[in-house]
């Protein structure tokens, strides 16, 4: 049954009100099929003959005669005329049936015995054409009403939502669902409008629209009176279909004939206001892919950047046609975020792709097996060469116009020009950064010699050149199979030991030549320090042989060029040079300020040391130590012996003191102990421990004495590096004079 039941009854009236015999007084009347009154009103104004006692309020159910009377018709299913004995009045009762029999409503008539000196029942079987003309006049006035709410809509989804609400709230059983049609009439699945809200990711519409198939769609009512089917087309060209369909949960309730006309009229009535609509999306939609693409001809051609330029081809189509995916084939490999493919040409039989590249032509390809695929490939045209081609698909059918395909060429063939400037450009700017990097490098080189500061240089350097998530530099440990990381991008790796036979330190001790590795498809490449997808190695040599290696890494496979390759070569030549020069600078600084017998610190840097610790400590302590007999010991065992013994005192005291202390030899068999902010406590008993062990440890034996002297800035404002050695030397002097073998505090 169509529409609200108080609206059909509206334009029912109008026509019985007409029929109805003049100057006969009666009472009209709806109820639905519970028996509640809908509406009623008076057959003629002013003529209410005997009819009073009716029980009729709006949505209640009548008690008496006018309720055993609906409860007669609905049971009965059949026009009623009743009469009943004392009451002067004639009931009749029209049911309004639904298209599988059931009685959604009905229509009664109460009438005078007196006054109406027709056959009821005869009348009211004549109602059923009026009734009729009044659900044609009821789908008339709303078909015509919907048509002029669709002319207030350009667009054609807001007209389709506005149509489908609409046809829904008429019709009230299931939900309305438009969806589009393509030139031979298939329905095109992903461009559908719906009623349906999606549950757990399914539609009901959606699973019937794969029944269709790739069929055309003609008029039909399918599933016994449960899904309806009418196209709307405008001069013959198919445009939207509008499907009726019930919910599995209404599972007892059906269309019937007066759904399937209402349906039918508003398709034939809107057709033309959906054409302009989808007129009017065809002309904004050519508007703004002129606009786009003068737009994105202007970026890509002022582009001078690889990566700007493939962005802007991948994000332009998408924009127009959302149901499309690109992809972007190329012969060369960009250092570019935007995802690329490479192209193969290893195929027995040559993809859509690949035949493009190698005819230099757009191709446009639909296959129909068990999902519609449809293939568009356009060559990136170049004036020296083809560079790629630009591929996009759709998973689903669609349908797109000669215009629309002459856009995506004329779009790879403009992008196919930009993309050759801008990797011309990206060389000759490559070339410029790279001997910017050299100079920069040998510049900042040259101007340290200090090797922890050259190491984090060349680190940081590498990591802000290569963008790698990993480089270090590596030392070859001299005599062993391994090598030690000396710096890293990440510190925690620093320290770490590698072997020398992991593939990639093999093939570089092997060679003797920089390394460049990847392997996609096949996990990450063997190397224990970090998994890695690509690595560049290259070897660090002084003197022909191989002393370290310049260590570059990244999890993405080919992340490097060969450019980057060949520039990190340029890297470890520089560096290489700066490690040794720095080695040897610290070995020469080493030497000038070390006893090449002792290994202790030479008296001038002790003295300067001393002065340093006077200029910014608070306090500190000064041990002056002797080895007792000295003369005996090379008189009696030779000054190699003597000598022996000198080192090992030295080492004795090495060891006895902290890193932050200064051992020197002060000259002959006097050594000296300089302790920056320790008290004279605790240097005695630093310099008692010194004395202990050279007692104990020596061979052969000897003793020490040992003059300790303190100073506190508090105290002494103007202590000099001479007063204290000379304090100090006092103290030692006593204690040779008071026996040897102790420690003295001045």
């Amino acid at each position: 049954m169509l529409g609200k039941l108080e609206t059909v009854f509206s334009y029912t009236a109008h026509f019985i009100l007409q029929s109805w015999p003049e100057k006969r007084p009666g009472i009209l009347f709806l109820t639905d099929s519970g028996g509640r009154v809908i509406n009623f009103m008076e057959m003629q104004v002013g003529q209410s003959g005997d009819l009073g006692g009716l029980d009729l309020m709006l949505h209640s159910v009548p008690s008496g005669n006018v309720r055993e009377l609906i409860e007669k018709t609905a049971s009965t299913r059949e026009i009623t005329v009743e009469t009943w004995e004392g009451d002067p009045k004639l009931y009749g009762a029209i049911p309004l049936r639904e298209y599988d029999g059931r009685i959604r409503a009905v229509i009664g008539i109460v009438t005078s015995q007196a006054e109406f000196d027709l056959d009821l029942f005869a009348y009211m079987r004549g109602l059923e054409p009026m009734i009729r003309m009044g659900y044609d006049a009821y789908i008339q006035h709303a078909t015509s009403q919907i048509v002029m709410d669709l002319n207030l809509h350009d667009s054609t989804r807001d007209l389709l939502e506005c149509l489908i609400s609409q046809i829904s709230e008429i019709i009230q059983k299931g939900y309305c669902s438009a969806v589009k049609l393509s030139e031979n009439g298939q329905c095109i699945p992903h461009e559908c409008v719906t009623t349906q809200p999606a549950e757990d990711g399914t539609s009901q519409i959606g699973q019937i629209l794969l029944r269709f198939g790739q069929d055309a769609l003609t008029p039909s009512v399918l599933d016994d009176n449960r899904i309806i089917v009418v196209p709307i087309s405008h001069n013959y060209t198919p445009l939207y279909a509008l499907i009726l369909h019930l919910p599995q949960e209404e599972a007892d309730v059906f269309y019937d004939e007066r759904d399937v006309a209402f349906l039918q009229e508003v398709c034939e009535k809107a057709s033309s206001a959906l054409w302009r609509a989808i007129s009017s999306d065809d002309l904004r939609r050519e508007a703004g892919k002129k606009d786009l693409l003068y737009q994105l001809m202007s970026k890509i051609q002022a582009s001078i950047d690889v990566n700007d330029v493939l962005h802007e081809i991948v994000t332009s189509i998408p924009s127009l046609y959302p149901q499309l995916s690109v992809e972007l084939f190329l012969t060369v490999e960009p250092n570019a975020t935007t995802p690329v493919k490479q192209l193969s040409f290893q195929e027995t039989e040559p993809t859509t792709s690949t035949r493009a590249y190698l005819e230099g032509r757009l191709i446009v390809e639909k296959r129909e097996d068990e999902q519609p695929v449809t293939v568009i490939a356009a060559p990136l045209l170049g004036k020296q060469g083809i560079y790629g081609v630009l591929q996009v698909t759709s998973d689903q059918r669609v349908s797109l116009s000669q215009h629309e395909t002459d856009y995506i060429a004329i779009l790879a063939d403009t992008a196919g020009t930009a993309f050759e400037n801008a990797q011309l450009y990206q060389q000759s700017r490559n070339l410029i950064r790279e001997l910017r990097l050299i100079n920069e490098m040998a510049r900042q080189l040259n101007r340290s010699l200090d090797l922890k500061e050259i190491l984090d240089f060349v680190t940081t350097m590498m990591g802000a050149t290569f963008d790698a998530e990993f480089c270090a530099i590596l030392s070859r440990v001299p005599g062993e199979e391994r090598f030690d990381v000396l710096s890293s991008s990440q510190p925690e790796y620093t320290g770490k030991t590698v072997l020398a036979n992991e593939k990639p330190f093999q093939e570089i001790l092997q060679n003797k030549q920089a390394l460049l590795l990847a392997q996609p498809g096949a996990g990450p490449l063997p190397f224990s320090l970090l998994p890695c997808g690509s690595l560049m190695g290259v070897p660090l040599i002084v003197e022909g042989e191989i002393s370290g290696v310049l260590l570059v890494s990244d999890s993405r496979y080919h992340f490097f060029s060969f450019d980057d390759y060949k520039l990190l070569e340029i890297f470890g030549q520089h560096a290489s040079l700066a490690m040794t020069n720095a080695v040897l600078h610290n070995e020469m600084e080493r030497m000038v300020i070390t006893d090449n017998l002792t290994g202790l610190y030479t008296r001038r840097h002790l003295n300067e040391r001393v002065r340093t610790s006077l200029e910014k400590d608070p306090y500190g302590s000064l041990i002056l130590i002797d080895i007792d007999y000295f003369k005996t010991v090379n008189d009696t065992f030779g000054h190699q012996v003597g000598d022996e013994v000198l080192i090992q005192v030295s080492n004795l005291i090495r060891h006895s003191i902290r890193d932050s202390d200064i051992a020197a030899r002060w000259g002959g068999e006097e050594l000296a102990v300089y302790l920056p902010r320790v008290d004279k406590s605790t240097a005695h008993g630093v310099a008692e421990r010194i004395r202990h062990c050279v007692e104990q440890e020596t061979s052969p034996r000897v003793t020490i004495s040992c003059g300790l002297a303190k100073w506190n800035k508090d105290i002494g404002m103007d202590l000099s590096v001479e007063s204290l050695f000379h304090q100090a030397d006092i103290a030692l002097y006593e204690a040779k004079n008071s026996g040897r073998n102790q420690v003295v505090l001045a």
